[in-house]
């Protein structure tokens, strides 16, 4: 990986975080770190199982419904093409990788779904609608900031399509929810979704979106972004699909400190969310914390104290099978690192065994459970100015059987 030294990092900040964090580790600080609050190590380690590198900007997983495939969103950074960083447009795709029993991966397919612009989180629809069938995967996709394919900063407004795109393991595209600039969501908040960054569903199917609200200001007229979380009704799935007045309207919950990652948890069917804003210098109550969120909280507009805070700068977030949360740190001052919340207890510090145990720009991590044997994690990193796309790394974690009942302890 190379990283210029001489880049303009003023347009990189109001952007995006996870940006930065392939920088951190070269000492690229963007701001001054806050006193983390997490120092205890958790006291059973994970094991590295494989790194591939084979990926352009690794940043989303997700598993398949059945866990035996797991699809990765390549973001593809412009690189050396451009001064300044932005997702080229129409150069992000989806990798799809078989998951053998003992958690190595196999690429099935390097680019499933093409035509993508900075495709970041996944989610599995775990409830048919009429149109999409359980297990369809929604995939977030066309945020800022962009640039075209010579690397020129895209300024029209009208070409921000972010939006919640839905496809098959076939790699089928089945359809999609326009989120960005003249959209229901823009209606509503008055702005569209400028980094749509993060989803998750709950059991019943009800989606829930984050908004980082990075980029706005890269166009004419520049915009301000509406940091917070989205929450889709699963009836209103198919109308949003098909561009019709849904029967129940999104809801928005504001969010201050840029939420990024967001997930439902398996024991209590809350909605987890992270916030990742000192990595950008942007203003964050929490520095970097995890809210935990119900459905009465969109209702009322009330945002609850977060559940956990001082972290850095959060990104990725899921769940194990007994409800163990694991974030990803990503702030420049503070070691790159994964966190585990046991329920209702703060963070402390995965440790990770083996020399290829050192991440670089943990990004949007998923979990294949299991509540008898082993638990695989797959950690996309996501490399910042990368001029070799195609090299860059992912890493499959361990978590030895009986990792959770250590949350008893």
């Amino acid at each position: 990986m190379s990283i210029d030294r001489s880049m303009n990092w003023d347009s990189v900040a109001p952007c995006h975080c996870r940006f930065a964090a392939a920088a951190a580790t070269l000492a690229l600080t963007l701001v001054a770190a806050p006193v983390v609050s997490a120092q205890e190590a958790f006291p059973v380690s994970a094991s590295v199982v494989q790194v591939l590198d084979a990926f352009d900007n690794p940043e989303g997983a997700i598993f398949s419904q059945d866990g035996r495939n797991v699809f990765i969103s390549n973001a593809a950074e412009i690189g050396d093409r451009a001064e300044d960083f932005g997702w080229a447009e129409g150069e992000g795709y989806v990798s799809k990788l078989s998951v053998s029993d003992d958690g190595q991966l196999q690429m099935v397919s390097e680019k499933l779904v093409e035509g993508l612009t900075g495709p970041l989180g996944m989610a599995v629809l775990p409830v048919a609608t009429q149109r999409f069938p359980a297990g369809t995967i929604f995939l977030c996709d066309g945020s800022a900031p962009l640039v075209d394919s010579k690397g020129q900063v895209v300024k029209d407004p009208t070409r921000l399509r972010t939006r919640l795109l839905a496809f098959n393991e076939a790699g089928d595209v089945l359809g999609e929810i326009d989120t960005g600039e003249a959209s229901l969501f823009h209606k509503i908040n008055g702005a569209p979704i400028a980094l749509i960054n993060a989803i998750g569903f709950d059991g019943a199917g009800n989606l829930y979106v984050a908004d980082t609200a990075f980029g706005a200001g890269q166009f004419e007229p520049p915009f301000e972004g509406r940091s917070g979380v989205w929450m889709i009704d699963h009836a209103s799935i198919d109308a949003l699909a098909s561009g019709e007045a849904p029967p129940v309207p999104p809801k928005f919950l504001a969010l201050p400190g840029n939420p990024d990652g967001v997930e439902v948890s398996p024991l209590d069917s809350k909605i987890y969310v992270n916030t990742v804003g000192p990595v950008a210098e942007a203003e964050d109550p929490a520095s970097g914390g995890i809210y935990a969120l119900t459905q009465a909280d969109f209702k009322t507009g009330v945002l609850p104290t977060p559940f956990d805070e001082k972290l850095g700068a959060l990104d990725g977030l899921d769940f194990t099978a007994g409800g163990a949360m694991l974030n990803t740190q990503i702030l420049g001052d503070v070691a790159a690192a994964i966190y585990v919340n046991c329920p209702g207890r703060r963070a402390k510090v995965l440790k990770i065994e083996g020399a290829l145990g050192e991440l670089t720009g943990p990004a949007d991590l998923a979990v294949r459970r299991s509540a008898e044997g082993k638990q695989i994690v797959v950690v996309p990193e996501l490399f910042a100015r990368d001029p070799s796309p195609g090299d860059d790394e992912i890493t499959v974690l361990a978590l030895p059987a009986g990792f959770d009942a250590a949350c008893s302890g």
